[in-house]
């Protein structure tokens, strides 16, 4: 076996048994390996080849089991408030007058707030559940990046995803088609889960039951972002950490062995929040990594 990012032939198994199948509860029958590469860090599982993920995006199936219902409302309410954490990973002035796409936007709760300061949106996203709503409201919508490609090759300023990547087949792909939307001085904001290291680090096999999934076939490294970034033809190439849970997750996770969210305890301040997020961040320690780039 070979890691088809860099190449090495220097890969382990990191962890062997059932995959969860989706935020809900509910794993895989059968047990599969997960592998690591030494050389640049990627993890990943092989399961997608049992499933076929592309359809299962495309489903009701999928956003019911990730939003528990298809209901728009419901999408807003869980995703609205997740837009600001957003702007805080891209900014606020590379949008004017722009046009902007995200890939796997799901209902369009971030594309929503931009629509008035960009010049043009374009919504990119598999779900036909969503897909009407996003033309009505405006957003140039495609089922794919390269169906978007017909319309705006070489064209978009700004292209943002999140929370995507980790979930295709081919991760080196999905860049050059991000690549190849944009402009000569286009630029991309790519958001992806990490492996957790800390709570894979404290609570072992527990945590890797979660963890390792059949949607996430990757867990990207900085390095194989990187590398996979600059073989696509990016340039100005940078990564940046972020912790986005706070103390309280830590806690609840060594307390109860379960996901429970974004849980606030009373005893812990925010200056006491605010400086864990800080120092898992500068550690490189936290479970979000994002990579900037430019054409």
């Amino acid at each position: 076996m070979i890691c088809t990012i860099c190449g090495s032939k220097k890969i382990k198994s990191i962890y062997q048994g059932e995959l969860k199948t989706g935020l809900l509860k509910g794993w895989t029958e059968k047990e599969y390996t997960v592998w690591q590469c030494e050389d640049c860090g990627m993890i990943w599982n092989e399961a997608y080849k049992d499933y076929n993920i592309t359809d299962f995006y495309e489903s009701a199936e999928y956003r019911t089991r990730i939003d528990t219902n298809t209901s728009i409302e419901t999408y807003y309410s869980k995703y609205d408030k997740e837009v600001l954490d957003k702007l805080t990973m891209t900014g606020t002035d590379i949008f004017r007058n722009k046009i902007v796409a995200d890939i796997g936007c799901g209902g369009g709760s971030f594309l929503d707030f931009l629509k008035g300061v960009a010049s043009q949106t374009v919504a990119i996203e598999p779900s036909e559940i969503y897909r009407k709503g996003l033309t009505e409201k405006g957003h140039n919508t495609y089922a794919y990046t390269s169906n978007a490609k017909e319309d705006y090759k070489n064209a978009v300023d700004v292209i943002t995803s999140f929370d995507v990547i980790e979930h295709v087949e081919n991760p080196e792909q999905f860049l050059k088609d991000a690549y190849d939307l944009c402009n000569s001085q286009g630029q991309i904001i790519i958001g992806t889960p990490t492996d957790y290291p800390v709570l894979r680090k404290m609570l072992g096999e527990t945590f890797d039951r979660f963890i390792f999934q059949v949607q996430h076939p990757w867990i990207l490294s900085d390095y194989a972002m990187k590398l996979m970034a600059t073989k696509v033809g990016f340039k100005n190439i940078r990564i940046e950490y972020k912790q986005k849970y706070g103390l309280g997750n830590l806690l609840s996770w060594l307390l109860d062995s379960i996901p429970r969210g974004d849980i606030k305890y009373e005893f812990i301040s925010k200056t006491v929040d605010t400086a864990y997020k800080s120092s898992m961040s500068n550690k490189e320690y936290c479970e979000y990594l994002i990579l900037y780039a430019q054409k």
